[in-house]
């Protein structure tokens, strides 16, 4: 603890310390003072040069040149939107005659599968009556078989 009040009462003595610089003499704090003044004085004059600076910058801007760039730039995007809208209604146009393309494919499709399937009904039917006629056939023939084994004459 001793120790630490030492080191109290030398920083609290610092006060009242005086130093003497180039004759003049001095407290520590009116150093620090004066070093803030005299930071504060540069970084003020430091800033008024940059914005001077700044300012000449501007002044000196060429502002016919400026607005001549700007003007082509608007011709630029005026052009380009008019190149935009064409790309845009060919491809309306485009989109158009592929949906066109595709309701006219779909139904050329399903004209054919409705043919195909007509002809598949058409051949049921036909297959239908034709095993109808087999089997009429296959009656007679037995018929006739066993017609001609009753047949008493027939030996």
């Amino acid at each position: 603890m001793a120790d630490l009040e030492e080191k109290v009462a030398q920083v609290e003595g610092l006060v009242d310390k005086r130093l003497k610089f180039l004759g003049l003499k001095f407290t520590y704090t009116s150093l620090v003072a004066a070093f803030a003044l005299i930071s504060t004085i540069v970084g003020s004059l430091y800033g008024g040069f940059l914005l001077y600076q700044k300012v000449e910058g501007i002044a000196n801007l060429d502002l016919d040149a400026i607005a001549g760039q700007m003007a082509k730039t608007s011709s630029d995007v005026i052009r380009i939107e008019e190149h935009a809208d064409t790309i845009k209604i060919e491809l309306k146009k485009d989109m158009t005659d592929l949906r066109n393309a595709q309701w006219n494919l779909e139904s050329k499709v399903d004209t054919k599968l409705q043919s195909v399937d007509t002809k598949l009904t058409n051949y049921d039917t036909k297959l239908d009556r034709f095993e109808i006629k087999v089997e009429k056939t296959k009656v007679d023939i037995e018929k006739r078989i066993q017609e001609s084994l009753d047949n008493p004459l027939a030996n």
